[in-house]
């Protein structure tokens, strides 16, 4: 453009005369110039050119310099003026074209109407933009336009429709313009963190950076470094937040975009207060910044930073005219309404505790706004990351009726901090014909991606197509509506009573205080015991999972070796039952065991503890699952046994199970197919699945099973109309499960558990071929004979110490 303007003779102290060619186009490219300067940080320059052009561009310009003004004012946080000079160039638009740039305003006023807050009016213009282009027939921009509609959608909550518009948006920028499929990142970005899914957010900001950063867009990479520092403090990880927020800060005020800058040094004072490290006078340094925020008609995450200078004054002991602060409530839908509510409810249980009153009720407000919130989402992996949003409520609820309430008010509060996600009934978002042929296509690969790992082929291009697949899977399944309704809460008082009457006693473990509690329900009556420091707890848990691993690969080995490992193992598991089963041993006697694990805590393999040795246990998500679980009428089809290749004793292990069930359905190892398998679990009454498994941490509804002809993918189980009541995984460690941010575990376990199959019997470690078979034929002996799936495992186990099978559910 500088080019063109040398050829034209351009001198700022010498413009063209109105009304001739060089007149017009040296305007028309100043015009275009101006909006490449404000995406290079520099719209003071291109402001000050438009201001030149002014003087001698052709009436029929007029509109689209009117509009180039209102663009570059906007880019640098003017709102109100830049508004006013878009309506100022819409009826010139109008009258002279041209078309695209008619469009353009629509375009880009709807994107300035959605920074304004005015998420409906920037929803008409969008559409109107979309209308136009589509007429004039300009492909790219009508995509671009609806990833504007996409994100606004976003905006107001839709985070279903936002993402079934951002597919659409996808298959164009790839069909029109493959160099702008990066920026999609962003967009999810946003959608991941609407759904508390911090590290997957901080990945696709990242990504989406260096694709700006690359395209010399420092406007947008500069933006989007404030949304990673968004995704680390969310995260609780202050010191990286920091980082990006000051970069985004430093770089937002040299291209003059104050209100951005603002909510960057906003971010940082926010992480200053998470940390208790705000020193004086913080609660006005928030204020003057929310002030200035005001005065340029700002509104992105104004109300939580005006609730963030309101929580300080609370914390400094500065309580006047609170109430009335706290009585102003945001307006519309979306997420950054419900955001400000979540941050309200916890000023105002804050306010409470400062007061000396009960705080409960405006927690308990908060975690119900999340309830109803979690169940617009179809996706398991968005309903359990919902909770991330919530953990500043479920810790300080969790923390106050420990120090002041009662055991049933102490388990209430734990169950409305954990398993979520299993109170809303699955959507089968895998039955859909779109993710049936992906997910086809997926074994097809899989199995590919085998043979050439076994041949010691080059894998590379058809494991990006396996990834590639996955995410077309996981992006159908997230884009997918939720059911709007839930499961009822089950009492504590029903909870205990159902114990009390099946002789089991429930262990719900929680944490305050850096210290592992308990909640105990079926004895006399329900109790809480201080047990010992989580810290201490983690480690035992870490190095009990290291010595199950080592004592899987010295089964063959020298005994010495094996003994070493052994001895580790019996240390550390008589330390962890000294800290966790000794203070509740009395209450619990000689009951069966229900125990509800700790997040941290979610791998420790409980039968290993020696005074657990024998004793029929189950292990649960929450004492509500295992309350559902019981009552869960049972599924009586015939009993389904399945083997997957490379098992050395999987069709004698399944012809001896399948022989103790009446019509029993065998399905062999070489050719079973999972399809096949898929159907025969709808229904069954009990499934055994001889198969090796794999656990994929991070991408867990892709943990699968191997069968003859591809795998069974833990996504597909949430399809089955009538699961299984009780699941057998015999040769995998499909046990382990993946705790996201809001501490709701995901996995193939999990997934089952979800689908509402009532007990699952999975390993937390890859278990030798032939010791599973030996014990799961003995363990399918004893459930034939009338055993429960604990008492089975339990007795087949006790002369087994170390087996790592755990029974989960009821």
């Amino acid at each position: 453009m500088r080019e063109a303007l040398d050829l034209l003779d351009w001198e700022p102290a010498r413009l063209p005369e109105p009304g001739t060619a060089r007149a017009r186009l040296t305007a028309k490219i100043i015009m275009v110039l101006s909006v490449d300067l404000a995406l290079l940080g520099d719209s003071a320059e291109g402001l000050r050119l438009l201001d030149l052009a002014d003087g001698f561009v052709a009436p029929v310009d007029r509109g689209v310099l009117l509009h180039q003004r209102a663009y570059n004012l906007w880019q640098s946080g003017r709102l109100s003026d830049a508004l006013r000079w878009f309506e100022e160039a819409e009826p010139h638009l109008a009258a002279n074209g041209p078309d695209y740039m008619h469009a353009a305003l629509f375009h880009n006023r709807g994107s300035l109407w959605r920074d304004l807050g005015e998420r409906h009016r920037a929803l008409e213009d969008i559409q109107r933009a979309i209308e136009v282009y589509k007429r004039v027939d300009i492909p790219i921009n009508r995509a671009k336009a609806i990833h504007i509609e996409a994100l606004i959608r976003l905006d107001l909550g839709e985070v279903h429709k936002a993402l079934s518009g951002l597919d659409e948006v996808r298959e164009q920028y790839r069909r029109y313009a493959p160099e702008l499929e990066s920026f999609i990142d962003g967009s999810y970005a946003v959608a991941l963190l609407h759904v508390g899914l911090w590290r997957q957010s901080a990945e696709r900001w990242e990504a989406a950076i260096a694709t700006q950063r690359l395209a010399g867009d420092r406007s947008s990479a500069a933006i989007s470094e404030f949304w990673r520092a968004v995704a680390a403090f969310e995260w609780d990880n202050f010191e990286v937040a920091e980082q990006w927020a000051r970069r985004a800060m430093n770089s937002l005020y040299e291209q003059g975009n104050e209100p951005m800058a603002f909510l960057a040094r906003l971010l940082i004072l926010q992480g200053q207060f998470d940390s208790k490290n705000e020193g004086p006078g913080f609660a006005d340094k928030v204020q003057r910044l929310c002030d200035a925020l005001e005065q340029r008609d700002w509104t992105l995450r104004l109300g939580q930073a005006k609730i963030l200078a309101i929580r300080a004054k609370i914390r400094a002991g500065d309580l006047d005219g609170i109430e009335e602060l706290l009585q102003e409530e945001p307006g519309g839908p979306g997420y950054d309404v419900l955001s400000e509510g979540l941050a309200r409810c916890l000023a105002t249980a804050e306010l409470a505790t400062a007061r000396g009153l009960d705080p409960m009720p405006g927690l308990q407000t908060g975690l119900d706004l999340l309830d109803e919130y979690r169940t617009t989402f179809g996706s398991v992996e968005f309903q359990a990351g919902v909770s991330a949003l919530g953990v500043q409520l479920s810790s300080k609820g969790l923390t106050h009726t420990t120090n002041h309430g009662t055991p049933a008010d102490m388990l209430r509060w734990a169950e409305r901090c954990r398993a979520q996600a299993l109170r809303i009934p699955p959507v089968k978002s895998s039955a859909h014909p779109d993710a049936l042929e992906a997910l086809g296509r997926l074994r097809q690969a899989r199995q590919e991606l085998w043979d050439l790992q076994v041949e010691g082929k080059d894998a590379a291009e058809i494991l990006a197509y396996v990834s590639e697949l996955e995410a077309e899977i996981r992006d159908h399944d997230r884009a997918k509506p939720g059911p709007r309704e839930q499961a009822e809460r089950i009492a504590p008082e029903e909870i205990h009573e159902l114990a009390r009457s099946r002789e089991t006693a429930v262990v719900s473990l929680f944490e305050v205080g850096g210290m592992v509690r308990a909640v105990l329900a079926g004895g006399v009556a329900l109790r809480h015991v201080q047990l010992m420091p989580l810290a201490d707890a983690t480690e035992l848990e870490r190095r009990l999972g290291a010595d199950l691993d080592a004592l899987r690969r010295t089964f063959h080995h020298p005994e010495r070796l094996r003994q070493s490992v052994e001895g580790s193992m019996r240390r550390n598991a008589a330390a962890l039952a000294e800290g966790i089963w000794t203070p509740i041993a009395d209450y619990v006697g000689d009951r069966q065991v229900v125990m509800i694990p700790h997040s941290k805590l979610a791998w420790v393999p409980w039968p290993l503890l020696p005074p657990l040795r024998g004793r029929p246990l189950t292990v649960v998500p929450s004492a509500e699952v295992w309350w559902r679980a019981v009552h869960r009428p049972a599924a009586n089809g015939p009993a389904l046994v399945a083997a997957g290749p490379r098992l050395v004793r999987a069709d004698s292990e399944i012809a001896s199970i399948g022989g103790l069930y009446r019509d029993a359905k065998l399905i062999r190892a070489e050719r079973s197919d999972p399809e096949e398998v898929l159907k025969a679990l709808d229904g069954a009454s009990v499934a055994h699945l001889a198969a090796h498994g794999h656990h994929e941490p991070d991408n867990v509804l892709f943990s699968r099973l191997d069968f003859g002809l591809g795998p069974l993918n833990a996504y597909e189980l949430l399809g089955l109309d009538q699961p299984p009541t009780q699941v057998v995984l015999s040769a995998c460690d499909l046990g382990r499960s993946t705790v996201e941010v809001g501490n709701e575990t995901l996995g193939f376990t999990a997934a089952l558990l979800h689908a509402g199959t009532s007990t699952v019997v999975s390993s937390l470690a890859k278990v030798p071929d032939e010791m599973a078979a030996e014990m799961m034929i003995d363990y399918h002996r004893r459930c034939a004979a009338g055993a429960t799936p604990a008492e089975a495992l339990a007795a087949v186990g006790e002369h087994r110490p170390w087996h790592p099978f755990v029974a989960f559910g009821a």
